[in-house]
């Protein structure tokens, strides 16, 4: 058998030396690492060599196929070979190290499967380096699959507990078995601090618990439910103390671990007859009807509230904010983000170019604009100096300073440059809700800012009428 030289591995080889070579190359230590798989297990019997005959060399075939496996068996028959080859010291080491351990006698013969023509073979080899193509080719099992196949872990059957006792909905239970972060939660389970805060130990590869099961499934319901819908991620938990900090937010969802037993079980070995099914939700009062001059509460969707009127005469923030109004929170938190962050620029702008306040700053070099933390705290000043409440501004104040609040400068721009770094809903709401007096702070007029008790939007905003304040 001949390496294939129209292999993709391979560029414009000329003979099987140079295809060799170019293999070794591309594949370095992995081939190594294949051959001490085929020494210590033998060839994988799921995978034939695709070969047709060689038009070239009568009696010959071309491995379609198969080309690293070839390689590597090349290498082992006759080590000498590398002699002409360019091969890293260590790896060829590594090599001569292999070809003592190898006996071609236990991997003959070679099971192949031959095909009649290149064309033939071409459907058969994309669905094997491609990926899953909607199923046609090899589908890499999600991370719970991986858990299964290992053997069951705590995570896995704290996540089985869930599904099974947790009293999911059915889209719930559709989140958890789409694509479950398992080392995530095997990553809080792992954390000695959490499991005390949640009452639970591992011990043999399994989790247990001397809480009554009702008490014991409720953070491990918050935590799987948290990972499902994206609520965490594996972001916010890398450090040990970002997890506790974490499990310590659970409130109501922590167990009360007064109600200790004494006497522990493993939580796979709990059944229904072990939980007590909760009593049925009373039946819901016929809504009464809106009492006149009161608005109905609405479930906040986008960024900027319906209440909160802005007229805006320049047009590129007038866009920004039409798609501020239109865009939703939940599926559209990375384009919100950024626009959040082009909108407060542009407004400072607009203040500081309206009151005559300076936006840049003198260097060596000359004029550099400042930044925004810079351009922030001048507006703040102003307004401050101009009567504004000190209050209505410690939202934004503080919050440009402070490393955990979304309005940090840091994480503002880190949702534009980062791409390591999402927005969460809850984060964007807090972040216009704490600038939002800032911004009203605004004035209209030429003279200088409102007056504390107007409240009037940025680029000519209308007063808001005082019962929608």
């Amino acid at each position: 058998m001949v390496l294939d030289l129209e292999n993709p591995r391979i560029v414009k080889a000329g003979s099987q030396r140079e295809a060799l070579q170019q293999i070794i190359t591309d594949q370095d230590v992995r081939l190594a690492a294949l051959g001490e798989s085929i020494i210590t297990d033998g060839l994988n019997p799921m995978d034939r060599l695709l070969v047709i005959k060689s038009t070239k060399d009568r009696g010959k075939f071309i491995v379609l196929e198969g080309n690293r496996r070839l390689a590597f068996m090349t290498l082992l028959r006759n080590p000498a070979v590398m002699t002409d080859l360019e091969v890293r010291p260590h790896l060829q080491r590594r090599f001569e190290k292999l070809a003592q351990e190898f006996d071609a006698a236990s991997i003959e013969p070679i099971d192949c499967f031959e095909l009649k023509t290149r064309a033939e073979g071409a459907p058969w080899i994309t669905q094997r380096h491609t990926g899953a193509n909607g199923g046609r080719g090899i589908v890499d099992w999600n991370g719970v699959a991986t858990a299964r196949f290992r053997g069951t872990d705590p995570a896995l059957q704290a996540m089985d507990l869930v599904l099974k006792h947790g009293g999911l909905t059915d889209d719930e239970k559709e989140e958890v078995l789409d694509r479950f972060p398992i080392t995530t939660l095997d990553r809080l389970l792992s954390t000695p601090a959490v499991r005390q805060q949640i009452g639970v130990e591992i011990k043999g590869q399994k989790l247990w618990s001397d809480l009554p099961p009702d008490e014991v499934i409720k953070p491990l319901k918050r935590m799987v439910k948290d990972l499902a819908s994206g609520a965490v991620n594996v972001t916010m938990l890398k450090k040990r103390d970002q997890m506790t900090a974490y499990v310590s937010t659970l409130a109501d969802d922590l167990p009360d671990l007064t109600k200790k037993t004494g006497s522990a079980t493993a939580v796979e070995a709990l059944d229904d007859s072990d939980f007590v099914p909760p009593p049925p939700p009373p039946p819901a009062p016929n809504p009464a009807p809106p009492k006149p001059g009161k608005q109905r509460s609405y479930k906040r969707r986008a960024l900027i509230p319906r209440d909160c009127v802005l007229s805006v005469s320049n047009p590129k923030v007038a866009e920004i904010v039409k798609e501020l109004r239109a865009l939703s929170m939940q599926d559209s938190p990375h384009a919100i983000s950024v626009l959040f962050r082009v909108f407060l620029e542009l407004s400072v702008d607009h203040y500081l170019d309206k009151e005559g306040l300076p936006s840049t700053t003198q260097t060596p070099a000359g004029p550099k604009d400042k930044k925004l933390r810079e351009k922030v705290k001048t507006v703040i000043d102003h307004l401050e100096k101009a009567g504004v409440p000190k209050k209505n501004l410690d939202g934004i104040s503080k919050g440009i300073d402070d490393k955990n609040s979304p309005l940090y400068v840091d994480t503002l721009q880190n949702y534009v440059h980062n791409r390591f770094y999402s927005p969460l809903e809850r984060e964007l709401k807090v972040s216009w809700d704490n600038s939002q007096l800032f911004l009203r702070a605004f004035g209209s007029d030429e003279k200088g800012p409102a007056s504390s008790t107007t409240s009037v939007d940025p680029f000519h905003s209308t007063s808001l009428p005082r019962r929608q304040r």
